[in-house]
């Protein structure tokens, strides 16, 4: 343990001066003037030492004092700083951002003095038992207590071996069993840690059935909190956001788990959502985005960068030119502050500040916490960044020449263990007793051996639920065998019952006022649903005046956001799982692209990887017909079609695009609602609507808009209608066709698909897609593998071209999939 001796803190007049010198160089005279000045003034002169009323006190006057001398700043006739802002208003503004950061020092020193000796003997403990639990896992990667079918199961076992001190983020967050609500439900603040902070989880739920969860999650068993199906830590409902492999999905859902809090509560009783993430991590474009719109929306968010010297194997100055990762906050127009990462004091009073600002109306902030990482990437990486494997131990391992760990920060941070040198604090602060630390250690294997071994009993999975959780409200995944146990040679095989819809009406209402409808009833009948989107809200209303109906009744619930597809998408996450219905709109589907990893790798696979419903719907305006060029026309519905977890709805008129819209908003599964554009103004389906709102229209079910025998078309969305126009053609010429609309693509209506392939014996499936990798080519798989014997003609399939789409008229007509191709297949199949 460090001598005593080296953890005298420096005084308060110190500490700001070095905070002074880091943040704002040339005003550190000022600086130390005006504290010493206010310390003279109110405590006499005297150092306040760990006295938080007395540090409270000083507030107020260190900002009179600042305020007087840099006020002083004589101003010539200067020209504008900016276009539109004066000099005196630039120095103004800055002024005015020295006084509240040198204000958030005292704030976050009069936090740390309040913390009690309960509070810091609990953060330490925690620290021991973050690495007992890391030791443990180190244990289980190296040796073979756990088996699976005669082998030994290492687990992944990412580590966090010198980040321990991350456990006092949470140390005055709203935590512990006190923040559950009556009915069961949790209200306090939300943390999603990333794969280093354990310590983090541990302290929102302190209890030895944490641990377990920890254990049990990187070794793959049955129970809580993955059942298996993910190795990582978390559990909402005790305030600890699952992390995902992609480092910044669940910073976006933060976002909205933050966005959901603003909307729930009034300032001063909101709840918080923290977000952690490594240096690394801060490169990608979803933190931008995150950060970005919590900024622009004043949301009750932290943001905290775990510098850790090193992302995996790539150096800081590899990563990023920045001096230090809290500077990024300036350009969000937020407050950021560095702090020793192995310090839980200094750790915890930055949260609390960073918390009681955010909770208060104030916005996010920005805390980089420096603290290296002593060991590899997880346990497989341990040889590689050492030079050589280590063994569980309390002490950091020495680092050898083969490593590729830097060996000057090595030795640095290797002096700063925080377990040892906040053992050591607390022992000459007389807050911890000589051998109190060896007793917490002794405390925390116990713990962790007990667990471990809970997990080396437990039993693994059932293999047969690895389809099962796909979705809230749906069918599990199987394996099918369409050979097997075929059902017997229908001789008449029936066509499902006849939906042609509303007749459509001259005088009455547009694909586009059914949509428009269709929100305002979701927005009327639940105060839970929000809109959030690009253009939506204002005195705009969406790119298309769609939204514009809505913004007098229901302007405050219709949001814009910032350009930023995955920030929108990370947003209807986060308040989903919150308890809010959001629907998304992405202006154009073509634009969902920078948002794809919050649909397949966040929204997808939640309810699948711990059983959280995640009810959102996000509009997407689609399609071509309208010669807008290869970035408004796009069909991407195949893109997220083979993506277990989302449902794709696409009606076709405006009766179903209002009443299925009910369905998807209602449903707990993420739901993505395809408009197409070419149909939001088509005079020729328009249809009379009824003013009350309809029920719900069944997702998953197709419907039989034509009958006939000769041949079905089968197709969705605007193209139903050219199936309808060609169907119409050809009966004039005897051959009947039936007309099939999927309306739904997942859920698929396999049934009623399969009744049409096997009533007409021909199938003709048409689409605005390429043929390459659309969705016909899997229907036409369905049929030839569950209808094969009922066929006379091979299945056909008609798309568009296997090319970006064009943009000039004749270029997009060749393009597409004309109605007199689609007629002309048509024609050819009968005659087979």
């Amino acid at each position: 343990m460090p001598d005593a001796a080296t953890t005298t803190a420096p005084s308060l007049l110190d500490r700001f001066s070095a905070f002074a010198a880091e943040r704002f160089p040339f005003c550190l005279g000022v600086a130390q003037e005006a504290l010493a000045a206010a310390i003279r003034a109110v405590l006499d002169g005297n150092e306040p030492g760990r006295d938080a009323t007395a540090i409270t006190a000083l507030r107020p006057a260190l900002t009179r004092e600042l305020e007087a001398r840099l006020g002083r700043v004589e101003i010539e006739e200067l020209p504008e700083t900016t276009p539109g802002v004066s000099a005196g208003e630039r120095l103004a503004r800055a002024a005015a951002e020295m006084v509240e950061a040198c204000d958030g020092f005292l704030a976050r020193a009069a936090l740390a003095a309040s913390l009690s000796a309960d509070e810091r003997r609990e953060a330490l403990f925690g620290m021991v038992l973050t690495r007992a639990v890391d030791n443990r896992l180190k244990a289980f990667f190296t040796g073979s207590e756990i088996r699976w079918n005669g082998k030994p199961f290492q687990g992944k076992g990412f580590r966090s071996l010198g980040q321990e001190a991350i456990y006092a983020a949470p140390l005055r967050l709203r935590r512990g069993e006190a923040w559950r609500g009556d009915d069961g439900s949790w209200q306090g603040d939300v943390v999603a840690p990333v794969i280093r902070d354990a310590g983090a989880a541990l302290a929102m739920a302190p209890e030895a059935e944490t641990v377990r969860r920890l254990l049990n999650a990187q070794m793959g068993k049955a129970g809580p909190p993955m059942d298996g199906r993910d190795l990582h830590i978390g559990d909402l409902d005790r305030g600890v956001l699952p992390p995902s492999a992609p480092l910044a999905v669940a910073t976006a859902t933060v976002a909205g788990l933050a966005f959901a809090f603003k909307r729930q509560a009034k300032p001063g009783e909101r709840r918080v959502a923290v977000s952690f993430i490594g240096e690394g991590g801060t490169s990608l474009g979803e933190w931008h985005e995150a950060i970005n719109l919590c900024a622009a929306h004043r949301l009750p968010a932290v943001f905290c960068v775990e510098n850790n010297q090193t992302a995996l194997s790539t150096p800081l100055a590899d990563q990023s030119a920045v001096r230090v990762f809290a500077d990024k906050a300036v350009g969000y127009g937020i407050p950021g502050v560095t702090v020793d990462g192995t310090d839980p004091d200094s750790i915890a009073a930055a949260f609390a500040w960073a918390a009681e600002r955010a909770r208060a109306g104030h916005g996010p902030a920005l805390i980089e916490l420096v603290a290296m990482r002593m060991c590899g990437h997880a346990h497989h990486d341990d040889m590689l960044y050492l030079g050589r494997d280590p063994q569980p131990s309390w002490d950091y391992p020495p680092l050898t020449d083969g490593g590729y760990a830097d060996a000057d920060l090595y030795a640095f941070w290797s002096a700063r263990d925080p377990i040892a040198t906040y053992a050591a604090r607390l022992e000459a602060e007389g807050a911890l007793g000589p051998s109190e630390l060896d007793d917490f250690r002794s405390r925390a294997e116990e713990v962790v051996d007990a667990e471990a071994q809970a997990v080396i009993d437990a039993p693994w999975p059932d293999g047969e639920a690895a389809g099962e959780r796909v979705w809230a409200l749906g069918e599990p995944a199987r394996h099918r065998e369409p050979l097997a146990d075929r059902p017997p040679f229908d001789l008449s095989p029936p066509l499902p019952d006849l939906d042609p819809g509303l007749p459509f009406d001259k005088q009455g209402r547009t694909f586009l006022e059914a949509v428009m409808l269709g929100v305002g009833d979701a927005l009327t009948a639940d105060e839970r649903v929000f809109v959030y989107g690009e253009d939506v809200g204002g005195n705009y209303g969406n790119a298309f005046l769609l939204l514009r109906p809505l913004l007098e009744a229901h302007g405050e619930r219709i949001v814009n956001s910032p350009i930023s597809e995955g920030g929108i998408l990370g947003v209807c996450v986060g308040a989903a799982l919150a308890g809010e219905r959001p629907i998304g709109e992405i202006q154009f589907n073509d634009f969902v692209a920078t948002g794809f990893n919050q649909l397949v790798n966040n929204a997808a696979k939640i309810h699948y990887r711990w059983g959280r419903p995640v009810p959102m719907v996000v509009r997407m305006p689609w399609g071509g017909l309208r010669c807008a060029g290869p970035y408004h026309s796009q069909n991407t519905e195949p893109w997220f079609y083979r993506t277990p977890g989302l449902k794709i709805v696409c009606p076709s008129t405006p009766e179903d695009a209002r009443a299925l819209l009910a369905a998807a908003v209602a449903d707990p599964d993420p739901v993505l609602f395809y408009e197409h554009i070419a149909l939001y103004r088509d005079p020729r389906i328009k249809q009379a609507l009824p003013d009350e709102a309809p029920e719900p229209l069944e997702l998953g079910k197709a419907a039989l808009r034509r009958a006939g025998s000769d041949l079905a078309l089968v197709s969705y969305g605007a193209y139903a209608h050219v199936a309808m126009r060609v169907a119409e053609r050809l009966a004039a010429d005897g051959i009947e066709a039936a007309v099939l609309d999927l309306r739904s693509l997942v859920p698929l209506d396999r049934e009623s698909l399969l009744a049409v392939a096997k009533h007409c014996g021909k199938v003709l499936i048409c689409h605005e897609d390429t043929r390459t990798g659309g969705i016909g080519e899997s229907l036409a798989a369905v049929i030839q593998e569950e209808a094969f014997e009922y066929l006379d003609a091979p299945v056909r399939v008609v798309g568009a071209l296997d090319s970006p789409v064009p943009y000039s008229p004749p270029l997009e007509e060749a393009f597409l999939p004309g109605e007199e191709r689609v007629e002309r297949a048509a024609r050819l199949l009968a005659a087979y």
